[in-house]
């Protein structure tokens, strides 16, 4: 009997688990570049000044560190533009890695932040029960492309 192929096959477990709980628990600092393009601007004024658009967005990040993944993200938010020039908003994106993991986060922005904000609210595979926080800015290159930064932290489960 030839215990080579078992012998290589619980080798790869081991290490494919070992590498799993080096991950457990652990906090990630992130931080990179963030580019976006708006896909859909559905723009409503109540009345003069007020406004309400809902928006489709597709962002990539890319982070500073390269052992860390470049992710996609496709975001859905709701911003609304007040009479005095004050701005708010609010949404959500989901982040699709390469090999079909997704993370979670919600944001939000506006005219009274100095930076926007997010948190990370879960995901799929090795993201699930994932948590944690940070800021982005970024500024309009062009009516629908935007380029800025983000940093924060992961805690993966």
């Amino acid at each position: 009997m030839n215990l080579t192929p078992i012998i290589v096959a619980m080798a790869a477990a081991l290490f494919i688990l070992s590498v799993g709980l080096a991950n457990a628990g652990k906090t990630v600092n992130e931080a990179g570049a963030l580019v976006c393009v708006t896909d859909r601007w559905d723009e409503k004024e109540l009345e003069k000044g007020h406004k309400l658009a809902d928006a489709v967005m597709r962002c990539v990040a890319i982070p500073d560190d390269p052992a860390l993944e470049k992710y996609a993200q496709d975001c859905t938010g709701n911003y609304e533009y007040m009479p005095d020039g004050s701005w708010k908003s609010s949404g959500t994106c989901t982040d699709t890695f390469k090999n079909g993991d997704k993370s979670y986060e919600s944001w939000e922005e506006g005219s009274h932040l100095k930076e926007y904000t997010y948190k990370k609210t879960g995901g799929t595979g090795k993201f699930e029960g994932i948590r944690g926080d940070g800021t982005y800015m970024y500024e309009a290159l062009t009516d629908t492309l935007f380029g800025g930064r983000y940093k924060g932290r992961m805690e993966l489960p």
